[in-house]
């Protein structure tokens, strides 16, 4: 029988802010890592580079998941390439190597972490926040066994 526990965000998940370099180290020449300053270049399920930086202190890898931290909050990509972050996105990876799990997770739970991201002048979502979302959360091969049927179901 599969087990599911509740768990916070930030148990399961490392959380990594993005922090935009000046504007000085932007092009749109290819020159340096591919850069998401926010959903602009956000597609269906992955973003299209439009923006790079020489300057990058934050820095997703390939598979993170891409997520929208403001203005709005909950947009959701995934990056195939390792990649620069901006202010207005974060990447969220896996503690457990189940990325693909923790994309279609967080896809069924964004109304509840949307709902949670609402700020003064327009919606925003901080780390600690993020870190504190509870979620239900199967045992390991179960992560496995369903992020491959909706990875299939995703894929046609």
């Amino acid at each position: 029988m599969t087990t599911w526990t509740k768990q916070k965000l930030g148990e399961i998940a490392e959380i990594i802010m993005g922090q935009s370099p000046e504007s000085k180290f932007y092009n749109e020449s290819g020159n340096g890592l591919p850069f998401f300053q926010g959903v602009k270049d956000f597609g269906n399920k992955y973003p299209t580079v439009t923006k790079w930086t020489t300057s990058s202190n934050k820095v997703a890898i390939e598979n993170d998941i891409l997520f929208s931290v403001r203005a709005p909050v909950g947009d959701i990509n995934v990056t195939k390439l390792k990649c620069g972050l901006g202010r207005g996105v974060c990447a969220i990876r896996s503690k457990h190597k189940q990325n693909e799990f923790l994309y279609f997770l967080l896809r069924a739970n964004i109304n509840k972490i949307i709902n949670i991201g609402n700020g003064s002048i327009y919606d925003s979502i901080n780390k600690p926040t993020l870190e504190n979302i509870e979620l239900l959360v199967p045992d390991l091969p179960t992560q496995q066994k369903i992020a491959s049927v909706l990875s299939a179901y995703d894929d046609l």
